[in-house]
């Protein structure tokens, strides 16, 4: 199912130029050995920095993580933290599962920029972890798996 919504993302996405003031909406997606992941942001007419919504979907391949990251949504309230200016754009995601009693968390950092402030591709890297976490704790804990890989980002209007 992610290889699908991937696909459908990627479809979306083309390659001409637009500037930095246009950006209303940007697209990422990566797909590897480890993870399928697609999301889209959407960004204020009148402030270009702040995000007006925040999804997208993504499934953790590898057996060692909780069937709940094998498949999940991504949302706004996972985002901890963004930045983007002329040439980087930057995410970083952070989930637990269960809810409402975590025992594990996946975090994603995102670092992408782009060749001049009109090029509409970004492109960089993602470092993914998953972590066991320690009783009663949303911080530190065990590593199952960490894993970086390349990201794309793409600007739309």
């Amino acid at each position: 199912m992610a290889k699908k919504i991937l696909a459908v993302a990627c479809m979306f996405m083309c390659s001409s130029v637009t500037s930095a003031a246009a950006i209303e909406r940007i697209y990422c997606a990566t797909s590897d050995a480890v993870i399928d992941m697609s999301l889209e942001s959407g960004f204020s007419n009148k402030d270009q920095e702040r995000i007006v919504h925040f999804r997208g979907m993504a499934g953790v391949k590898d057996k060692a993580v909780p069937s709940s990251f094998q498949r999940f949504q991504i949302t706004s309230k996972m985002l901890k933290q963004y930045w983007i200016d002329e040439r980087d754009l930057r995410f970083s995601i952070h989930a637990f599962a269960p809810e409402r009693e975590p025992l594990y968390r996946v975090s994603m950092a995102m670092i992408t920029d782009r060749s001049s402030s009109t090029a509409k591709r970004f492109s960089g890297r993602y470092d993914l972890k998953v972590v066991k976490l320690k009783m009663g704790s949303a911080v530190g804990g065990e590593p199952i798996l960490t894993h970086q890989g390349d990201i794309f980002c793409d600007v739309k209007r």
